[in-house]
């Protein structure tokens, strides 16, 4: 257990279960950070010893992030987030063929996506530039043949993740990447909630982009990195100095890129083992969910990351639902951290088809390597509570009043 996890739970009963939002920094990362915080701090553009020291940190973890991928060193770019890794990706990509061709072609994705996807999908509609949608399924999957309509024949790029950030489910990209590559076009692919807690190789895979963010493996925020495929159309994404092959201007964050590369180093190394476990847990926490508490359901069927469970408590507010469990030491989530506060239903479960008493009534659980067999018993016994408190004023018609 990390030592900030230990800490929670020393100042009373917490129970985090939300993970997929943000992970707490491991001590692995927050040692491997602490020296370039104030020792190490040089710039790494700079000549002196000190500014070569945190040179040669960013580039020793370069090395050990591309070799985790398959990927050759000079093939990653070091950024801020996954979403600054996929408006770069989505945008630039799609920028550098328009310029190339001379012409603005065509982006699909599918409409399940990430936040950060749909709306770089949306800026590009902005600029005249073709979008098109694949369907997903009820289970929570690209719809192949839909995708394949969206690619048509003139597509340049497309865009689907690897695991959905709300249920879950692990979309068979390889697959989906030899369709696009097939019609000619580049494959980008938002692997934020997959790395290091599945395998993600892009050889495997057949990717040309990937983004990943290093908060969701106990790495510090403010840190991610976007992988290109040698030869891939990408225009710079900041203008600025050198740094990153003069592709993303600005100071390198040192301390955060050796903390990232330590904590994914630390995550792969421990995945099997690490992935078999949570899978346990959550799956207890489903079975116990479905079999305690009535008119529950859960949302996406197909295979998904270890963590991750999407569970409809029929006829309960989920927005309530969450508050009651905080007050009660459970963290959950009503939805994706990046649209929780909308006060709309999850576009995640309505893409899926699901009814609104359905994407109403979703909370999302995601489990980390710190979760234990108690957290699982405790967060039935809330839930239970909770959703007992809620139920008599699910089936009262409001609208009267």
């Amino acid at each position: 257990m990390s030592a900030q996890m230990g800490k929670m739970r020393a100042e009373g009963r917490r129970v985090y279960l939300d993970n997929a939002a943000t992970t707490c920094v491991s001590d692995t990362a927050f040692e491997a950070m602490e020296p370039f915080l104030r020792g190490a701090f040089g710039n790494p553009s700079a000549l002196y010893a000190e500014a070569r020291e945190a040179r040669v940190a960013v580039e020793q973890a370069r090395e050990e992030i591309a070799s985790l991928i398959g990927a050759a060193p000079h093939e990653v770019y070091f950024t801020s987030c996954g979403t600054e890794s996929d408006n770069w990706a989505i945008k630039e990509g799609m920028r550098a063929q328009a310029k190339a061709k001379g012409r603005k072609g065509r982006f699909v994705t599918s409409t399940f996506e990430h936040p950060a996807v749909l709306n770089s999908a949306r800026a590009l509609a902005g600029e005249g530039f073709d979008v098109a949608y694949a369907n997903v399924t009820d289970g929570g999957m690209v719809d192949e043949a839909s995708f394949a309509r969206a690619l048509g024949n003139e597509a340049d790029l497309a865009s689907v993740m690897l695991a959905n950030n709300e249920v879950g489910t692990i979309q068979p990209i390889a697959r989906l990447s030899e369709l696009a590559h097939g019609v000619g076009a580049r494959f980008h692919c938002d692997a934020v909630q997959a790395f290091a807690h599945i395998s993600v190789n892009v050889n495997d895979l057949g990717v040309d982009y990937l983004s990943v963010s290093g908060h969701k493996f106990h790495a510090p925020k403010g840190v991610g990195f976007l992988y290109v495929r040698e030869g891939a159309p990408l225009e710079p994404f900041m203008d600025g100095g050198h740094q990153e092959g003069a592709m993303r201007g600005g100071t390198e964050n040192v301390a955060g890129i050796v903390a990232m590369a330590a904590a994914a180093r630390e995550a792969c190394e421990n995945m099997a083992s690490d992935a078999a476990r949570i899978a346990a847990l959550r799956d207890e926490l489903e079975q116990r969910i479905l079999a305690e508490i009535a008119d529950t359901c859960v949302n996406g069927t197909a295979p998904r990351v270890p963590g991750t469970l999407n569970v409809s408590f029929m006829g309960i507010d989920s927005a309530s639902l969450v508050e009651l469990l905080d007050e009660r030491g459970v963290c959950a989530a009503g939805g994706s951290a990046c649209s929780s506060h909308e006060g709309e239903p999850s576009h995640v479960l309505v893409a899926m088809g699901l009814p609104s008493e359905r994407t109403q009534s979703a909370l999302r659980f995601s489990l980390s390597n710190e979760t234990t067999e108690d957290d699982i018993d405790y967060t039935i016994g809330a839930l239970k509570a909770c959703s007992e408190q809620l139920q008599p004023f699910a089936l009262l018609d409001l609208s009267s009043f």
